[in-house]
């Protein structure tokens, strides 16, 4: 299977993603290929995800799985540029045919997918061996519009993504201590998860920060 991303969609990815997390699936970007055409690509740290539909154009010989990028590959290959022109990455998936047992040749033993990522250089190695989230579970389908608390890093991550796929403003749905959906990113969705604090009364101002002859 070869995807041809863009070197912006890899950057937006990379800025949800996992770095050092000990759920070591999470440290990379996942390719999601259904059966169905859909191939997706998907990053979370847990509390943001990105999830960016890959158009049918990007995408030929497509092999249904979960297929998880290593996250320090994904940084190292830098794509090539001419002129003022970036041009994207390269993503070929390999999934080799079982090969027989050597104790048992009548037994296939399944061998992992391989990938290479190309670009001013290239990298490759096998997939990471882990099951990825099941994302599409998280994605809200609706928000109540109860107002939550965000953190503010994981606010700016998707003003980040937004920039780097040139699709203007995010729009963050509240959806009061669930999950919230992040729109305005172009094809691509978000959600970010609200902190957990407890709600509290209007603390009030203090006198420095009133108009003067203003009532308390």
């Amino acid at each position: 299977m070869k995807i041809t991303i863009q070197s912006e969609t890899m950057r937006a990815l990379l800025a949800v993603a996992a770095k050092q997390d000990i759920r070591y699936y999470l440290n990379g970007i996942c390719v999601d290929a259904r059966d169905n055409g859909d191939v997706v690509l998907v990053a979370t740290n847990g509390h943001i995800l990105l999830a960016v539909p890959m158009a049918a154009d990007d995408v030929a010989d497509l092999v249904p799985g979960q297929y998880i990028i290593p996250r320090d590959t994904a940084e190292a290959v830098k794509p090539i540029k001419a002129g003022r022109t970036t041009l994207p990455l390269q993503l070929d998936i390999t999934v080799p045919a079982p090969a027989p047992d050597p104790a048992m040749p009548d037994v296939p033993v399944k061998r992992p997918p391989t990938f290479t990522l190309a670009g001013a250089t290239t990298a490759g190695a096998a997939v990471m061996d882990g099951q990825y989230p099941d994302w599409r579970r998280v994605m809200p389908a609706k928000a109540s519009g109860e107002p939550a608390q965000f953190q503010p890093d994981y606010v700016a991550a998707f003003g980040a993504v937004a920039k780097l796929l040139g699709s203007g403003i995010p729009v963050i749905h509240h959806n009061g201590n669930g999950g919230a959906l992040v729109s305005g990113l172009g094809a691509a969705l978000g959600v970010i998860m609200p902190m957990r604090t407890d709600a509290a009364d209007h603390p009030g101002l203090p006198a420095w920060a009133k108009r003067e002859g203003s009532a308390a």
